[in-house]
Protein backbone atom coordinates (compact mmCIF):
# COMPACT_ATOMS: atom_id res chain seq x y z
CA UNK A 1 0.00 0.00 0.00
CA UNK A 2 1.44 3.27 -1.07
CA UNK A 3 2.11 5.88 1.58
CA UNK A 4 0.11 9.17 1.30
CA UNK A 5 2.08 12.13 0.12
CA UNK A 6 2.79 14.64 2.90
CA UNK A 7 0.95 17.96 2.65
CA UNK A 8 2.68 20.59 0.57
CA UNK A 9 3.80 23.41 2.93
CA UNK A 10 3.48 25.94 0.12
CA UNK A 11 -0.17 25.02 -0.46
CA UNK A 12 -0.88 25.35 3.28
CA UNK A 13 0.73 28.79 3.31
CA UNK A 14 -1.36 29.88 0.31
CA UNK A 15 -4.57 28.73 2.03
CA UNK A 16 -3.64 30.64 5.17
CA UNK A 17 -2.99 33.78 3.13
CA UNK A 18 -6.37 33.38 1.39
CA UNK A 19 -8.08 33.13 4.80
CA UNK A 20 -6.39 36.36 5.88
CA UNK A 21 -7.45 38.11 2.70
CA UNK A 22 -11.08 37.08 3.02
CA UNK A 23 -11.29 38.33 6.66
CA UNK A 24 -12.64 41.95 6.50
CA UNK A 25 -10.39 44.75 7.70
CA UNK A 26 -11.92 47.13 10.26
CA UNK A 27 -12.77 50.57 8.93
CA UNK A 28 -10.80 53.37 10.60
CA UNK A 29 -13.57 55.87 9.83
CA UNK A 30 -16.08 53.62 11.62
CA UNK A 31 -13.91 53.56 14.74
CA UNK A 32 -13.47 57.34 14.66
CA UNK A 33 -17.24 57.81 14.31
CA UNK A 34 -17.88 55.54 17.30
CA UNK A 35 -15.24 57.39 19.35
CA UNK A 36 -16.76 60.82 18.67
CA UNK A 37 -20.24 59.43 19.36
CA UNK A 38 -19.19 58.14 22.78
CA UNK A 39 -17.37 61.40 23.53
CA UNK A 40 -20.47 63.45 22.70
CA UNK A 41 -22.55 61.94 25.52
CA UNK A 42 -20.70 63.50 28.53
CA UNK A 43 -20.07 66.65 26.50
CA UNK A 44 -23.82 67.36 26.42
CA UNK A 45 -23.14 69.38 29.57
CA UNK A 46 -21.25 71.72 27.20
CA UNK A 47 -23.70 71.93 24.25
CA UNK A 48 -21.42 73.80 21.76
CA UNK A 49 -18.71 71.16 22.14
CA UNK A 50 -21.21 68.28 21.93
CA UNK A 51 -22.55 69.89 18.75
CA UNK A 52 -19.11 69.64 17.12
CA UNK A 53 -18.28 66.10 18.30
CA UNK A 54 -21.77 64.88 17.31
CA UNK A 55 -21.33 66.36 13.83
CA UNK A 56 -17.93 64.69 13.47
CA UNK A 57 -19.46 61.33 14.50
CA UNK A 58 -22.10 61.75 11.78
CA UNK A 59 -19.57 62.69 9.10
CA UNK A 60 -17.15 59.85 9.84
CA UNK A 61 -20.05 57.39 10.18
CA UNK A 62 -21.34 58.20 6.69
CA UNK A 63 -17.80 58.07 5.25
CA UNK A 64 -17.30 54.64 6.83
CA UNK A 65 -20.58 53.26 5.42
CA UNK A 66 -19.77 54.68 1.97
CA UNK A 67 -16.37 52.93 1.91
CA UNK A 68 -17.69 49.67 3.38
CA UNK A 69 -20.35 49.35 0.65
CA UNK A 70 -17.78 49.82 -2.10
CA UNK A 71 -14.90 47.78 -0.70
CA UNK A 72 -15.69 44.20 0.27
CA UNK A 73 -12.47 43.88 2.26
CA UNK A 74 -13.61 46.51 4.75
CA UNK A 75 -15.76 45.75 7.81
CA UNK A 76 -17.15 47.56 10.84
CA UNK A 77 -20.60 48.46 9.56
CA UNK A 78 -22.20 47.92 12.99
CA UNK A 79 -19.56 50.16 14.62
CA UNK A 80 -20.27 52.90 12.08
CA UNK A 81 -24.02 52.55 12.65
CA UNK A 82 -23.57 52.91 16.41
CA UNK A 83 -21.41 55.99 15.85
CA UNK A 84 -24.03 57.49 13.55
CA UNK A 85 -26.82 56.82 16.03
CA UNK A 86 -24.98 58.41 18.94
CA UNK A 87 -23.85 61.30 16.73
CA UNK A 88 -27.38 62.14 15.54
CA UNK A 89 -28.89 61.85 19.03
CA UNK A 90 -26.21 64.02 20.66
CA UNK A 91 -26.30 66.55 17.81
CA UNK A 92 -30.07 67.02 18.17
CA UNK A 93 -29.81 67.16 21.97
CA UNK A 94 -27.03 69.76 21.79
CA UNK A 95 -29.08 71.94 19.43
CA UNK A 96 -32.02 71.74 21.85
CA UNK A 97 -29.77 72.71 24.78
CA UNK A 98 -28.10 75.68 23.11
CA UNK A 99 -30.76 78.25 24.22
CA UNK A 100 -30.17 77.26 27.84
CA UNK A 101 -26.43 78.12 27.79
CA UNK A 102 -27.03 81.61 29.16
CA UNK A 103 -29.27 80.21 31.87
CA UNK A 104 -26.66 77.58 32.76
CA UNK A 105 -24.02 80.29 32.94
CA UNK A 106 -26.18 82.39 35.27
CA UNK A 107 -26.91 79.40 37.50
CA UNK A 108 -23.24 78.40 37.61
CA UNK A 109 -22.21 81.97 38.42
CA UNK A 110 -24.84 82.10 41.14
CA UNK A 111 -23.50 78.92 42.72
CA UNK A 112 -19.96 80.26 42.51
CA UNK A 113 -20.94 83.58 44.04
CA UNK A 114 -22.75 81.79 46.86
CA UNK A 115 -19.66 79.66 47.47
CA UNK A 116 -17.48 82.77 47.49
CA UNK A 117 -19.89 84.59 49.82
CA UNK A 118 -20.88 87.32 47.36
CA UNK A 119 -24.22 89.08 47.13
CA UNK A 120 -24.70 91.15 43.98
CA UNK A 121 -26.54 94.40 43.50
CA UNK A 122 -30.16 94.31 42.42
CA UNK A 123 -30.76 95.25 38.81
CA UNK A 124 -32.32 98.65 38.17
CA UNK A 125 -31.36 100.27 41.49
CA UNK A 126 -29.64 103.66 41.64
CA UNK A 127 -26.53 101.91 42.93
CA UNK A 128 -26.48 99.51 39.96
CA UNK A 129 -26.88 102.41 37.53
CA UNK A 130 -24.17 104.49 39.20
CA UNK A 131 -21.85 101.49 39.35
CA UNK A 132 -22.38 100.69 35.66
CA UNK A 133 -21.84 104.32 34.68
CA UNK A 134 -18.62 104.44 36.71
CA UNK A 135 -17.24 101.20 35.23
CA UNK A 136 -18.12 102.19 31.65
CA UNK A 137 -16.71 105.70 31.91
CA UNK A 138 -13.06 106.60 31.71
CA UNK A 139 -13.14 108.87 34.75
CA UNK A 140 -10.39 108.23 37.27
CA UNK A 141 -12.44 109.69 40.13
CA UNK A 142 -16.06 110.70 40.51
CA UNK A 143 -18.68 111.31 43.20
CA UNK A 144 -22.20 112.53 43.88
CA UNK A 145 -21.18 115.88 45.41
CA UNK A 146 -18.27 118.29 45.19
CA UNK A 147 -16.95 116.97 48.50
CA UNK A 148 -17.31 113.38 47.28
CA UNK A 149 -15.47 114.16 44.04
CA UNK A 150 -12.64 115.85 45.93
CA UNK A 151 -12.37 112.82 48.20
CA UNK A 152 -12.40 110.46 45.18
CA UNK A 153 -9.65 112.47 43.44
CA UNK A 154 -7.48 112.52 46.56
CA UNK A 155 -8.02 108.80 47.18
CA UNK A 156 -7.24 107.80 43.58
CA UNK A 157 -4.10 109.97 43.51
CA UNK A 158 -2.84 108.57 46.82
CA UNK A 159 -3.50 104.95 45.83
CA UNK A 160 -1.86 105.26 42.40
CA UNK A 161 1.16 107.07 43.81
CA UNK A 162 1.68 104.55 46.62
CA UNK A 163 1.11 101.65 44.25
CA UNK A 164 3.78 102.94 41.86
CA UNK A 165 6.23 103.15 44.75
CA UNK A 166 5.39 99.84 46.45
CA UNK A 167 4.32 97.55 43.58
CA UNK A 168 7.25 97.51 41.15
CA UNK A 169 6.83 100.85 39.45
CA UNK A 170 4.09 102.49 37.38
CA UNK A 171 1.30 100.28 36.10
CA UNK A 172 -0.87 100.63 33.00
CA UNK A 173 -3.87 99.58 35.13
CA UNK A 174 -4.85 102.85 36.80
CA UNK A 175 -6.79 102.65 40.06
CA UNK A 176 -10.14 104.46 39.88
CA UNK A 177 -12.48 105.57 42.64
CA UNK A 178 -16.16 106.39 43.14
CA UNK A 179 -17.26 108.18 46.34
CA UNK A 180 -20.67 108.94 47.76
CA UNK A 181 -21.18 111.40 50.62
CA UNK A 182 -24.50 111.70 52.46
CA UNK A 183 -25.57 113.15 55.78
CA UNK A 184 -25.78 109.68 57.29
CA UNK A 185 -22.68 108.11 55.81
CA UNK A 186 -19.87 107.91 53.30
CA UNK A 187 -18.97 105.22 50.76
CA UNK A 188 -16.07 104.50 48.40
CA UNK A 189 -15.79 101.99 45.57
CA UNK A 190 -12.21 101.36 44.48
CA UNK A 191 -11.54 99.72 41.12
CA UNK A 192 -8.17 97.94 40.89
CA UNK A 193 -8.50 96.41 37.38
CA UNK A 194 -5.77 93.77 37.77
CA UNK A 195 -6.41 92.89 41.43
CA UNK A 196 -7.28 89.27 40.56
CA UNK A 197 -3.75 88.85 39.14
CA UNK A 198 -2.08 89.82 42.42
CA UNK A 199 -0.46 87.16 44.56
CA UNK A 200 -2.08 86.72 47.97
CA UNK A 201 0.54 88.76 49.84
CA UNK A 202 0.38 91.62 47.33
CA UNK A 203 -3.41 91.47 47.28
CA UNK A 204 -3.62 91.75 51.07
CA UNK A 205 -1.16 94.63 50.94
CA UNK A 206 -3.29 96.46 48.37
CA UNK A 207 -6.45 95.98 50.45
CA UNK A 208 -4.73 97.30 53.57
CA UNK A 209 -3.49 100.26 51.54
CA UNK A 210 -7.04 101.07 50.42
CA UNK A 211 -8.44 100.81 53.96
CA UNK A 212 -5.74 102.99 55.49
CA UNK A 213 -5.81 105.70 52.80
CA UNK A 214 -9.59 105.95 52.82
CA UNK A 215 -9.80 106.15 56.61
CA UNK A 216 -7.09 108.82 56.62
CA UNK A 217 -8.81 110.94 53.97
CA UNK A 218 -12.38 110.40 55.21
CA UNK A 219 -11.60 111.38 58.80
CA UNK A 220 -13.29 114.70 59.58
CA UNK A 221 -15.85 114.30 56.78
CA UNK A 222 -18.09 112.08 58.89
CA UNK A 223 -19.66 112.33 62.31
CA UNK A 224 -19.32 109.67 64.95
CA UNK A 225 -21.83 106.89 64.26
CA UNK A 226 -22.15 107.58 60.53
CA UNK A 227 -22.18 104.55 58.24
CA UNK A 228 -18.96 103.95 56.33
CA UNK A 229 -18.34 101.45 53.53
CA UNK A 230 -15.31 100.72 51.36
CA UNK A 231 -15.55 98.13 48.58
CA UNK A 232 -12.65 96.98 46.39
CA UNK A 233 -13.19 95.19 43.10
CA UNK A 234 -11.46 94.16 39.89
CA UNK A 235 -12.95 94.25 36.40
CA UNK A 236 -15.40 91.41 37.06
CA UNK A 237 -16.37 91.26 40.72
CA UNK A 238 -15.92 92.61 44.22
CA UNK A 239 -12.95 91.12 46.01
CA UNK A 240 -13.41 92.63 49.45
CA UNK A 241 -15.61 94.98 51.46
CA UNK A 242 -15.39 96.90 54.73
CA UNK A 243 -18.52 98.17 56.41
CA UNK A 244 -18.92 99.83 59.77
CA UNK A 245 -19.49 103.10 61.61
CA UNK A 246 -17.27 106.12 62.06
CA UNK A 247 -15.53 106.68 65.38
CA UNK A 248 -13.54 109.53 66.88
CA UNK A 249 -10.28 107.85 65.86
CA UNK A 250 -9.01 108.38 62.28
CA UNK A 251 -7.77 104.79 62.04
CA UNK A 252 -10.80 103.08 63.57
CA UNK A 253 -13.61 103.73 61.08
CA UNK A 254 -14.38 100.05 60.64
CA UNK A 255 -12.82 96.65 60.64
CA UNK A 256 -12.32 94.80 57.32
CA UNK A 257 -14.75 91.96 56.69
CA UNK A 258 -13.91 89.89 53.62
CA UNK A 259 -15.71 86.70 54.66
CA UNK A 260 -18.96 87.82 53.08
CA UNK A 261 -19.32 90.54 50.46
CA UNK A 262 -22.88 91.85 50.60
CA UNK A 263 -22.94 94.44 47.84
CA UNK A 264 -26.56 95.31 48.61
CA UNK A 265 -25.26 97.07 51.74
CA UNK A 266 -23.87 99.76 49.43
CA UNK A 267 -27.28 100.60 47.97
CA UNK A 268 -28.39 103.03 50.74
CA UNK A 269 -25.39 105.25 49.97
CA UNK A 270 -26.66 105.71 46.41
CA UNK A 271 -30.26 106.66 47.19
CA UNK A 272 -30.96 110.19 45.97
CA UNK A 273 -32.64 112.75 48.19
CA UNK A 274 -35.91 112.53 46.23
CA UNK A 275 -35.92 108.76 46.44
CA UNK A 276 -35.18 108.88 50.14
CA UNK A 277 -38.09 111.27 50.71
CA UNK A 278 -40.42 108.92 48.85
CA UNK A 279 -39.18 105.99 50.92
CA UNK A 280 -39.69 107.94 54.14
CA UNK A 281 -43.22 108.92 53.09
CA UNK A 282 -44.02 105.31 52.22
CA UNK A 283 -42.74 104.09 55.57
CA UNK A 284 -44.70 106.80 57.42
CA UNK A 285 -47.86 105.80 55.52
CA UNK A 286 -47.37 102.15 56.41
CA UNK A 287 -46.81 103.06 60.06
CA UNK A 288 -50.01 105.17 60.09
CA UNK A 289 -52.01 102.27 58.64
CA UNK A 290 -50.61 99.93 61.28
CA UNK A 291 -51.58 102.35 64.08
CA UNK A 292 -55.12 102.65 62.69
Amino acid sequence: MANANPADPRAARREKQNDLITEPMPSIAAGVSWMFGILSIPLLFVPPTALITGLLAIIFGHVANFKIRRRTELGGESVATNGLLMGYLCFVAAVALLPSIRMQSAVTQGWWDSFQGVTKAKSGTEFEQAERSFLDSGAVATGNTKEARELAVALAAALNETRNEAFNGPSSHQIRTLCQVHETGICAIVLVPDLAEFEKTARDGMLNLVWNKFQELAFGKTRQGNDVAVAVRDRLRYQSMEYGRATKSPDRIAQPDTSFIDVTMLEPFFVSDNTQELLDETLEGENDEERE
